[in-house]
C-alpha cells in the first residue's frame, strides 16, 4: 500500500491510504489478448452460422428428394425379379451430378407421390405436365422425353381414330396416371367412358385379354414390354397422340425458377435418347 502523510500540526497527523493500482504484468496483456479474439471470433462464426441457414446454402431443405411413381411412363424392361426398368432414373442421376447436389430419390404409389409433391416432402419430379401440380410446383418448357398413348383392343372390335371414339366403352385404365391432356375427355360425362382402372400395366393387359373391356389405355413403352414378356394374340393398337414429360421442382425450392433453368440446359446437353434405351417397337 502506498502511504500519503500530510502533517497539521507538530501534535497531529492525519494519514489517507491510498490503493496503489494492480500490476499489469506480460501475462495478463496475453491473456487479455487471448480472450478479446476468442470471443471476437465467436461472433464471427455465429454471424456466419446464422446467414447459412437462414439464406439456405446449408439447409436440408434445399437438397433434392426425388420422387417418382411406381407406374412409370417409361419403361425399357424388366429385371430378374420382373420389375421395370427405370431409364428416366439415369437421367436423373446425370443430371444431379452435373448440378453437383445431393439427392435422394423414393418410389411411391400415384397418390402419394403427388400428396408428396403437395406438401412439399418431395420437391422434384419428371412427370406429365398436370393441373394437379400448378399450386405447388413449377413445370418446365421443355419436354425431357415423350411417350405414346395407345389404345389396345383385340381385332374383333373397332379401331378407334380418336380419345372421343371411346364414347360409352368400357376402358381399362392404369391407376395413377393422369393421361395428361386426355384426362378431360375421359372425365368428361357427357363422353361416358366406363374406365376401369388397372394397378399394373401386367394386370391390365390380363383384363383385355379376359374380355374384361374392350379397349386399353396404355403408354407404349411400358405396354411393348408387357408384351415383349407376355404375347397376347390378335392384337392391335392406335395412337391418339403424344405425351410429353418435364421437369417438376416445388415452388419452396430456394431461387426455384433459376434452378428449374439450369436443370433444362443441362438436360439439352445430355444423350437423353441414348440414356434411355428404349425397347424395340411392337406394331
Amino acid at each position: 500500500m502506498a502511504i500519503i502523510g500530510e502533517i497539521k500540526t507538530s501534535e497531529t497527523v492525519t494519514i489517507n491510504y491510498v490503493p496503489a493500482p494492480t500490476p499489469w504484468n506480460a501475462t495478463s496483456k496475453v491473456l487479455h489478448i487471448i480472450l478479446t479474439r476468442v470471443y471476437y471470433l465467436w461472433g464471427i462464426i455465429a454471424s456466419l452460422f446464422i446467414w447459412i441457414v437462414s439464406s439456405g446454402a446449408y439447409a436440408a431443405e434445399t437438397d433434392i428428394h426425388y420422387a417418382y411413381p411406381d407406374q412409370m411412363v417409361i419403361v425399357s424392361r424388366t429385371d430378374e425379379e420382373g420389375k421395370f426398368d427405370q431409364p428416366i432414373n439415369r437421367i436423373v442421376e446425370e443430371l444431379f451430378k452435373q448440378a453437383s447436389l445431393n439427392w435422394k430419390s423414393h418410389e411411391y404409389p400415384a397418390a402419394r407421390m403427388f400428396q408428396n409433391l403437395d406438401e412439399g416432402t418431395s420437391n422434384f419430379s419428371i412427370l406429365v405436365n398436370s393441373p394437379r401440380l400448378d399450386a405447388c410446383c413449377l413445370v418446365g418448357k421443355i419436354p425431357v422425353a415423350s411417350s405414346e398413348l395407345r389404345v389396345y383392343h383385340k381385332n374383333n372390335v373397332a379401331r378407334v381414330s380418336s380419345i372421343n371414339s371411346l364414347q360409352d366403352e368400357n376402358v381399362i385404365t392404369l391407376r395413377g396416371y393422369s393421361y395428361g391432356p386426355f384426362k378431360e375427355v375421359i372425365a368428361d360425362p357427357d363422353i361416358n367412358i366406363k374406365a376401369h382402372p388397372a394397378g399394373t400395366h401386367a394386370s391390365a393387359f390380363a383384363m383385355l385379354n379376359e374380355g374384361r373391356a374392350n379397349y386399353l389405355l396404355d403408354y407404349n413403352h411400358p405396354s411393348t414390354v408387357v408384351l415383349q414378356n407376355h404375347p397376347i394374340q390378335d392384337i392391335q393398337y392406335e395412337t391418339l397422340g403424344k405425351v410429353d414429360l418435364y421437369l417438376v421442382l416445388h415452388r419452396s425450392y430456394p431461387n426455384a425458377q433459376q434452378v428449374l433453368d439450369e436443370f433444362e440446359a443441362i438436360i439439352q446437353g445430355m444423350d437423353i435418347e441414348g440414356m434411355l434405351s428404349l425397347p424395340i417397337d411392337l406394331h
